[in-house]
């Protein structure tokens, strides 16, 4: 009974939207700085050797006002962090490793799992993207889903209880 639940879970997971990937919400802090809000754009790089996406996170915040014998003066805060996402869309930061990012990067990985950067006009001379991904398939390293009911079992005519 419950292979037909795990086919119903597989079956969906094929047809799942894309997700944005996310962001640590205390992600200003990480900047330093900020004026008005902070803008963050983030980026996918490609897959690791565990199989988790890579990418990099740009942010930056603009500081302005009126300076020493009048005038107008702005600061411009940025910063850049490498970022790594497991398929369970869990993030972890890093320190930049100075990958450029690509804004048109597409990539599939061994199970079918896609990603891809999402990206609308610029800000700050970078390309204003989001990371995304389609997941279709947690690798075999992360926790299977077992099949309890018995090889030999006949459970043809039996009525199907949803409830365990």
């Amino acid at each position: 009974m419950k292979m037909i639940g795990l086919l119903g879970l597989l079956a969906s997971a094929a047809a799942q939207a894309q997700v944005t990937l996310p962001l640590p919400a205390g992600y200003p802090t990480l900047l330093g700085a900020s004026c008005g809000g902070v803008h963050v754009a983030s980026y996918v790089t490609g897959f690791d050797n565990n199989g988790y996406i890579r990418g990099e996170v740009y942010a930056w915040t603009r500081c302005s006002g009126s300076g020493r014998g009048g005038g107008y003066q702005s600061q411009t805060y940025q910063a850049w962090h490498t970022i790594v996402w497991d398929l369970r869309q869990n993030y972890k930061l890093l320190p930049y490793d100075n990958v450029v990012p690509d804004p048109a990067f597409v990539a599939t990985d061994a199970y079918g799992n896609s990603i891809l950067d999402t990206c609308s006009v610029t800000t700050e001379g970078q390309p204003a993207c989001v990371a995304s991904a389609y997941i279709y398939y947690v690798p075999p390293t992360m926790a299977p889903i077992s099949d309890t009911t018995p090889v030999n079992s006949d459970v043809r005519g039996r009525p199907v209880n949803l409830d365990r």
